[in-house]
């Protein structure tokens, strides 16, 4: 009899140890798919960087070019998901948090590149349901459940407090109007990006267009036919992509490298913030132009870069000054205390204690970094003509402003509406976030 009892707990233990071991190598697979993703990305890029240095003809597709940054983030995530992975294995409480979490951002980073992203967040998905295997599930679940009752308690009464300011609700609603549109351009937008219909340049709105058939200029045209409704939902993808990313990028890079010269302070700190220094030495706008001029192509892609290179430094400066706030604290002590790792302190207790007014400064320069882009595209550091860009756009239709002068209003609308409704959620995350008017 007890040898039957014994032999039946070593087939449940077995039993729970396949689980885990399902889920740790669902994670492992993960890992390796983001890897191999976001290799060839950066693989791709690289060639073609070294090609344009050289002076080389090479054809490289121009979904690689514009899938650079999901590239950089898939790396990210891999890393994390598979030292997940290995947590799993060793069935430690904290990597079914983070197996979690890493997963639902790298399915949400395989959706942006389209039709081709969906095989790949659908095996994201499968490492997600892994964990709620019914063993694997007992383990990590509860905890984390009571865990996130507080949190969720935050999240509601942040809610309200959104409800309760106009202004943000403003913001959001403009903000998703925009993007929904921005998505469903090539569905609802009567013309192509750049489809002209020669006879039919300079029409007022509402215009008819003179070739039968054809669909109502609703906003009416430019001086070449183009319709300048179809034009400015094309250029909302363009633009916002655009901001997004170049400020994604920046608080990543500015992020790791403040966050690295605050902990560690001394000669470190030191040479991080001379080399600082040097950047707000230039103003933002000349820098960026010299940035675009330096890399020989006038492009959203040159602008972008330029844009990062030159935004990185404030998000540096500011992860420093919070970082050397919050690295004396107890908390920090009592982690080393039992032997937690400098990167593993930095990750999992500094950085996010750091992140609020990070959040609010990112989304306030999301907004500026749509004006500073389209001014750049303006002055004739940004597409080639004809390309729909709202900053493009306008440089274009100020000559003919006396003869059609909504060629200019919509696009400007467009860029005010947008910045603003940035500013508006960024002031309104600011109070929310805010502990003394949480306490009212």
């Amino acid at each position: 009899m007890n040898s039957t009892a014994t032999q039946t707990t070593e087939y449940i233990e077995s039993s729970k140890g396949m689980q885990f071991g399902i889920s740790a190598a669902i994670n492992y697979i993960v890992a390796i798919g983001a890897f191999l993703f976001g290799g060839l990305i950066l693989a791709v890029n690289f060639v073609g960087a070294i090609a344009s240095v050289i002076g080389a003809s090479v054809e490289l597709p121009i979904y690689f070019q514009a899938w650079l940054i999901q590239g950089l983030a898939a790396i990210v995530m891999a890393y994390i998901i598979l030292r997940g992975g290995l947590a799993i294995h060793d069935q430690s409480l904290w990597a079914f948090t983070t197996a979690l979490y890493s997963n639902i951002l790298l399915a949400v980073v395989y959706f942006t590149i389209g039709l081709t992203g969906i095989p790949l967040s659908v095996l994201s998905l499968v490492s997600i349901l892994s964990l709620f295997q019914s063993d694997v599930r007992k383990y990590w679940y509860p905890s984390f459940k009571e865990d996130m009752s507080p949190r969720i308690k935050e999240l509601r009464y942040s809610l309200y407090l959104v409800r309760k300011s106009p202004l943000v609700v403003a913001g959001i609603f403009i903000l998703l109007t925009f993007l929904s549109l921005a998505f469903l351009a090539p569905y609802i937008a009567p013309y192509g990006p750049e489809e002209r219909v020669w006879r039919d340049n300079n029409l007022p709105p509402g215009s008819p267009s003179t070739i039968e058939g054809n669909p109502m200029h609703f906003w009416g045209t430019d001086d070449t036919g183009g319709d300048i409704f179809s034009r400015i939902l094309y250029a909302a993808q363009t633009d916002l992509y655009v901001s997004i990313t170049v400020v994604l990028v920046a608080v990543l890079i500015g992020t790791f490298i403040g966050a690295i010269a605050g902990y560690y302070g001394g000669k470190i700190d030191e040479v991080v913030m001379r080399v600082t220094d040097v950047f707000f030495a230039f103003p933002g706008l000349v820098l960026a132009m010299a940035i675009v001029m330096a890399l020989g192509e006038r492009s959203l892609q040159s602008i972008s870069l330029a844009l990062m290179v030159t935004w990185w430094p404030s998000y540096a400066r500011l992860v420093r000054g919070q970082v050397l706030g919050e690295r004396e604290k107890l908390y920090v002590e009592a982690a080393r205390s039992v032997g937690a790792s400098d990167s593993r302190i930095l990750v999992y207790h500094i950085i996010p204690n750091t992140i609020q007014p990070l959040i609010v400064q990112a989304t306030m320069d999301t907004g500026s970094v749509l004006l500073v882009a389209a001014g750049l595209a303006f002055i004739g550091f940004g597409p080639r003509a004809g390309v729909a860009e709202w900053g493009l756009m306008i440089s274009k239709a100020q000559n003919f402003f006396m003869i059609a002068p909504w060629a200019v209003f919509f696009p400007g609308f467009a860029i005010l509406f947008v910045a603003l409704a940035f500013n508006l959620v960024g002031d309104g995350i600011r109070d929310i976030l805010d502990p003394r008017i949480r306490r009212r």
